[in-house]
């Protein structure tokens, strides 16, 4: 059949079989390979930042660990949540304002005592409130603020009356 075409004949239908090919070659195996590659690539940057994330989350683990023992050695000698409370209340002036103190049962978490005070206080400033919370963070060693709830008294709204839950951590 190729021998009774004429030389140009046969170049265009060689032609014809080569971008067949060619274009065979590309849709069939290159073109679904360089997808795949590309894909993977997305995908392998992916993991890398999921791994940086992991190795960052690492850091902050072994941190909060160090701190956790930190507050737990400077736990052991401290004294109890209720005499820890009612100082920071005398240290930072609200002892005036102080309404009750209530301790809670204390509850047992895995290795660890949680222990809890509620305290009311009414007639305070919010200056006051802010000192009170900053002695509670960072002249505490290890009470923290579980809940707490302010509201404005009716005849002066500059006033507050304030609830909130102290909680301490120690291990067993």
């Amino acid at each position: 059949m190729l021998k009774r075409l004429n030389p140009r004949e046969k170049v265009v239908v060689f032609t014809g079989l080569v971008v067949l090919v060619l274009l065979f070659t590309w849709f069939a195996l290159l073109n679904p390979y360089f997808k795949t590659m590309n894909t993977l690539d997305r995908k392998i940057s992916a993991h890398q930042r999921n791994l940086v994330k992991v190795e960052k989350m690492r850091g902050q683990i072994i941190q909060l660990r160090q701190q956790l023992a930190d507050v737990g050695s400077r736990r052991r000698g401290a004294q109890p949540l209720f005499s820890q409370v009612e100082s920071l209340t005398e240290q930072t002036g609200v002892r005036e304002q102080l309404l009750s103190m209530r301790p809670q049962p204390a509850t047992i978490q895995g290795e660890f005592r949680q222990q809890l005070v509620e305290i009311r206080l009414e007639k305070m400033t919010l200056s006051q409130l802010v000192q009170l919370l900053h002695a509670v963070e960072y002249r505490s060693g290890g009470v923290q603020v579980k809940s707490m709830r302010a509201k404005p008294r009716f005849e002066d709204r500059s006033i507050l009356d304030v609830s909130m839950v102290l909680m301490s951590m120690e291990k067993l």
